[in-house]
């Protein structure tokens, strides 16, 4: 049997191997207030069709405490995010403290203000992110924020319930099926991870707002699983195409070198 373990992350391990891949996803969550909260629209039934998807994590309803906000924190929130997809610091951090001002318990505040923290207090992000979850536990989008976070410090035991209560609440968010695929990764259900990744890959595929970047991190992960499954074949197209897609992304480094230790193992 062919070892790649000194080379592709083990599974206890992958996340903190490849969190720069995956911390470009964490622009997916940002750029989710700049299209999907500026056009949402109030959803009184069950889960959607899935022809009925909206985005990056797809239609989902409105919940009382978003109703709850007022219309300036509202804006103030869509200006944050598009702040900080623009890369203005001051302003994002501004409009943040704003929105937070007029409505300390505005559930998608708490999320874009653990973003924005989470590089530098980590764990005063999962303040807010628990915050955000207790007033408003109808909101999808902080169960999975927080999961990410787990699953980059490889606490996938806690990860779980919080990406199980996401997918519930978000069914067509396909940064939530990727969530669980490195959740599962973790815990070494590799079957169910590949499930997920491969949903994740295909709710992709119909979101304009997804970059090569975090294409190619889901493809990224994909490759991994595919090489746990000893579906070398499968897996080399997978970083094939991240080179060819997105030649000087995050993934392309990694990806180069994965390349060259399957082909180095299949030489001898």
């Amino acid at each position: 049997m062919i070892s790649l373990i000194p080379v592709v992350e083990t599974q206890a391990g992958t996340c903190s191997r490849a969190q720069q891949v995956h911390g470009r996803l964490l622009g997916l969550f940002i750029v989710m207030f700049c299209t999907y909260t500026a056009g949402e629209a109030l959803t009184e039934q069950g889960p959607p069709d899935i022809g009925r998807g909206n985005g990056t994590f797809g239609e989902q309803v409105v919940t009382a405490n978003a109703l709850r906000a007022p219309a300036k924190a509202q804006n103030a929130v869509q200006n944050a995010a598009r702040a900080m997809a623009h890369n203005k610091p001051k302003e994002a951090e501004k409009q943040i403290a704003y929105a937070l001002d007029l409505y300390p318990d505005y559930a998608k505040a708490l999320v874009l203000h653990a973003i924005w923290k989470m590089p530098t207090e980590p764990s005063d992000s999962i303040k807010d992110l628990e915050r955000a979850i207790h007033v408003d536990p109808a909101y999808g989008v902080p169960y999975a924020v927080l999961a990410s976070i787990y699953n980059d410090s490889q606490r996938y035991d806690d990860a779980l319930p919080l990406i199980q209560r996401a997918m519930q609440l978000l069914p067509f968010g396909w940064p939530v099926h990727y969530e669980m695929a490195r959740t599962l990764r973790g815990k070494n259900r590799i079957p169910e991870a590949l499930r997920e990744v491969t949903e994740a890959m295909r709710l992709m595929s119909a979101d304009a707002a997804a970059d090569s970047d975090s294409r190619a991190a889901v493809r990224y992960l994909h490759g991994l699983l595919l090489i746990d499954q000893h579906e070398f074949a499968t897996a080399r197209l997978e970083f094939e195409l991240i080179l060819k897609e997105n030649p000087k992304g995050t993934a392309a480094e990694r990806s180069t070198q994965i390349l060259a230790q399957l082909d180095s193992h299949r030489a001898h």
